[in-house]
């Protein structure tokens, strides 16, 4: 598995992360819809990490004591930023804000920091038309926010600043994997296992669990969703597709997700968004487009000379 998916063609990278938006826009709905009822975003967190357990025949085949050459404090810094530490903040986000917002966000805001990290780390110029779109995009978020605070979600903001915090945790952990050169599917299992053996006693000893009291079925479904589509597939699929297309290309992809997130959040969920916020999702899928580096060419003299 590891030589198939180190070893990705262009456009097989494109499909899996592809693939990895549609698996995220679901995330948005099925952890909205988890906290609202009968789990924590604790419970949501030790689900996601038990991938540490699926990927750990991964983690032991290189050296443990230098994390196979990525070092210790390279690790900690890797796993606090895309391990459970960073998915604290984003399950807790959807506590106070709604699916929209959480694909909005984080997923969705996600390339402008890889973008902007991207600039300073790997020295990739950004240029008069994507500052033009990180513009755009910071205007469409705060109608967004300013949106759910006036409507039907008046701690939104709350929930925002969470999930913006864990968009940039998102996006350094991207540009980090390309600039020290990790091995992306060791850097998954790298992140899960620690996260594993380092959040389930935290877990167990100070946070009450669902198991005994939620029906099964509910957990299972959280448990596969949340452990196997994401923890392993999702960022799997997503990490390896870095070194192939670039971490702010790989990104690029993630402005699907709000798009995904939206829709469902509205006819699943039944939730309900301002023409406020419907003009900030707008806004902020523009400015995305547009600070990745994608703008329309159109020529007027191929027009006017016909």
């Amino acid at each position: 598995m590891v030589n198939l998916l180190s070893e990705l063609t262009v456009l097989k990278a494109v499909i899996l992360c592809l693939v990895t938006t549609l698996i995220l826009g679901g995330l948005v709905v099925i952890s909205r819809s988890g906290l609202t009822g009968s789990f924590s975003a604790a419970d949501l967190t030790f689900f996601r990490y038990t991938s540490g357990l699926v990927l750990l025949p991964i983690f032991i085949r290189f050296k443990v004591s230098n994390l196979g050459g990525v070092g210790w404090r390279r690790g900690i810094i890797l796993t606090l930023l895309a391990g459970w530490f960073f998915n604290m903040f984003l399950m807790s986000g959807f506590l106070y804000a709604p699916a929209a917002h959480g694909a909005i966000f984080s997923p969705g805001t996600m390339p402008m920091f890889a973008a902007i990290i991207s600039s300073y780390l790997l020295k990739e110029i950004l240029g008069s038309w994507r500052i033009t779109g990180l513009c755009i995009l910071v205007s469409g978020l705060v109608a967004m926010g300013w949106g759910g605070f006036t409507g039907y979600y008046p701690n939104a903001w709350i929930g925002d600043l969470l999930f913006l915090s864990a968009a940039c945790m998102w996006g350094l952990f991207t540009v980090l994997i390309k600039y020290w050169d990790v091995d992306p599917v060791y850097g998954v299992s790298l992140v899960a296992v620690l996260s594993f053996f380092t959040f389930t006693p935290i877990y167990f000893i100070f946070y009450e669990t669902p198991f005994g009291i939620v029906p099964w079925i509910d957990i299972a479904i959280q448990w596969f969703y949340q452990g196997f589509l994401v923890g392993v597939f999702a960022v799997l699929f997503f990490t390896v597709s870095i070194p192939v297309i670039g971490p702010a290309r790989t990104a690029l992809f993630m402005t699907l997700v709000p798009i995904f997130g939206s829709v469902m959040g509205v006819f699943i969920l039944d939730e309900t968004l301002t023409n406020l916020e419907l003009l900030g999702i707008i806004l902020v899928l523009l400015g995305m487009l547009a600070a990745m580096g994608l703008k329309p060419h159109f020529s007027a003299k191929k027009y006017f000379n016909k």
